[in-house]
């Protein structure tokens, strides 16, 4: 058999970092010997797992070799069979430059290094990419972050619960314990191993056990500490963390990203600030693909629809090596800068810059139940109670990342029906549409309200109402207040980022409520720490909306006029 029509594969490679410590990889090579372009993926989630590496990642390694490049996918500190102990993020940056160094040393690499991978193997590309480390030529973060507090473990002051225990019980805390074993003591290693059952068990029981954070959650996740403390949740969005870092790089990005992925207000973060190092739209080399998936589901089904053929990773894995070309060859890609699904209509678009250019904010203000173009005359209001212990309002659809990685079944275009039912969550509704309206970019409402406990959570969810009634959910935010008044007073919130054409016939919904439980933690409406608070501390409350032009509560929209060029897939172009 040919050279030609072979690979070669390295297993377990010793790779040694600056203080010693040794993480393994495998290499896969082109048949021929040579010196190749590498693709590195770093992850915590172990090397030979081709459902992690490749799937998820949306790259096959086949097609790499055959395109000659060598793939390398290398277990993180602390993970599987690399050395030390893993805290996430911690050393990423360190790591990631050192094996970067490495790799430029070996014969079967010509110097150029470029990364590839999807949510925390993208984290590990935004870490190392901060330090500018010489050969790093290009990084395709999927489905990642920018920052890895906001965007990641908090949302505007509320903790992402579901997430982050689902990563502990999934991903993080089985192989994490195994490890840790012979080094903690008995009755830790005992509390340890009893949590992980019972939460593997019933993942539901674990949302809701409260306090969210003790010793038990602490003996079996570490870094769980850092994670659930009010004060940073508080502080998070305020935090740049390494943005200047990512700035400060000439280093390409395609960043993938997608509207029902818990990570997408993260991704877009990412792509704002690379994309805000170059002046002229012509000499970027980054690109943006916003597709309609979800975390851990790259399919054409979400959530409660399946929105065609087109509407998968399927062709992300040749679009990847098409930008890394580009970018060995230090040319712009031959491709839109930006290409997005739209829902509604269920297309593909291309536009040359990302926010879209022409958009414009509508502003819809709130009244009787209703959404309009001007507010009514004076102040009305709406109110509802609040009992975030007993009966908060369950998460249904949008970005979030239940009930796990390997389902994604309630995330994205979901079903309000028996949300709308509920008693604690206020429905304004606009009327018929009288003809086709896209909503493309960032969605924001700007509400006046009190609440008679000392915090307060308020929600609000942007839903589409089609001719029959039917309402479904197409992107949620959150604002936590730690402290809050009787008095009306206004507050912002970040509902989040879509792309829809609302059909003519339809109507747009705007849902207001204050919990969306377990996809963020529960607010005590005490004023309690919400991670620390026991069921003693919870306390029921009256939330109040008030609407009218002396408190104009209102949505903002962002519309577009003329629509972008329609694509067959994202991946038609720069063929």
């Amino acid at each position: 058999m040919s050279p030609s029509n072979c690979f070669r594969i390295l297993d377990s490679v010793e790779i040694a970092m600056r203080d010693g410590a040794i993480l393994r990889a495998n290499a896969w090579l082109p048949g021929k010997e040579g010196a190749w372009p590498v693709l590195l993926q770093r992850t915590a989630y172990r090397r030979d797992d081709a459902f992690g590496t490749q799937y998820i990642s949306a790259l096959e390694f086949m097609a790499a070799l055959r395109r000659g490049y060598a793939v390398v996918v290398q277990d993180t500190r602390g993970r599987y069979a690399s050395d030390g102990a893993f805290m996430p993020f911690e050393t990423e940056a360190e790591d990631g430059a050192d094996t970067i160094a490495w790799l430029r040393e070996q014969p079967f690499c010509n110097g150029e290094v470029m990364m590839f991978g999807g949510s925390y193997v993208g984290a590990t590309q935004v870490l190392a990419a901060t330090g500018r480390p010489e050969g790093l030529i290009a990084v395709s973060p999927h489905l990642t972050t920018a920052r890895h507090g906001e965007t990641w473990t908090y949302r505007s002051g509320a903790v992402e619960l579901a997430f982050l225990l689902l990563w502990i019980i999934e991903s993080l805390a089985p192989e994490d314990l195994q490890r840790r074993l012979e080094a903690i003591p008995p009755q830790e290693v005992a509390r340890a191993t009893r949590l992980l059952a019972e939460f593997q068990c019933d993942p539901a029981a674990a949302f809701a056990r409260l306090p969210i954070i003790d010793d038990d959650l602490v003996a079996l996740a570490p870094y769980a500490a850092r994670w659930f403390v009010n004060d940073r949740a508080s502080r998070a969005a305020g935090d740049i963390e390494h943005l200047e870092a990512l700035k400060a790089s000439r280093i390409p990005y395609l960043v993938s990203c997608g509207w029902n992925d818990l990570f997408l207000e993260g991704a877009l973060e990412l792509f704002a600030i690379v994309r805000s190092r170059w002046n002229e739209a012509e000499r970027v080399p980054d690109r943006l693909v916003i597709g309609p998936w979800s975390h851990g589901n790259p399919s054409d089904w979400q959530g409660d629809a399946w929105l065609g053929y087109s509407a998968s990773t399927a062709g992300l894995s040749d679009e990847q090596l098409r930008f890394f070309d580009a970018a060995r060859a230090g040319t712009p890609p031959n491709t839109a800068m930006v290409r997005y699904f739209r829902s509604g209509s269920n297309t593909w678009h291309a536009a040359p810059d990302w926010p879209l250019p022409g958009s414009e904010k509508q502003q819809l203000f709130l009244g009787e139940n209703s959404l309009r173009e001007a507010p009514v005359a004076g102040s009305s209001s709406l109110g509802f109670r609040s009992d975030t212990l007993l009966d908060p309002v369950p998460t249904t659809g949008g970005a979030n990342f239940v009930p796990g990685l390997l389902l994604g079944r309630n995330s994205g275009p979901k079903d309000q029906a028996t949300i709308e039912r509920r008693g604690d969550v206020m429905l304004f509704t606009s009327c018929v549409l009288k003809d086709d309206l896209e909503v493309t970019g960032l969605v924001e409402a700007e509400l006046w309200v009190s609440a008679t406990g000392a915090s307060a959570d308020w929600t609000a969810r942007l839903c589409v109402v089609d001719e029959d009634g039917r309402s479904i959910g197409l992107v949620d935010g959150i604002i936590r207040l730690d402290r809050i008044d009787i008095q009306p007073q206004r507050v912002s919130i970040r509902v989040g980022h879509v792309s829809h054409l609302f059909a003519r016939g339809s109507r747009i919904r705007l849902q207001i409520a204050s919990s969306n439980f377990p996809r963020f933690d529960r607010n005590p409406q005490s004023g309690v720490p919400p991670t620390l608070a026991t069921e003693a501390d919870f306390v029921p409350a009256t939330h109040t909306v008030y609407f009218g032009s002396s408190t104009p509560s209102c949505i903002f929209l962002p519309v577009i006029s003329n629509a972008n060029p329609q694509l067959p897939t994202f991946y038609s172009e720069g063929r």
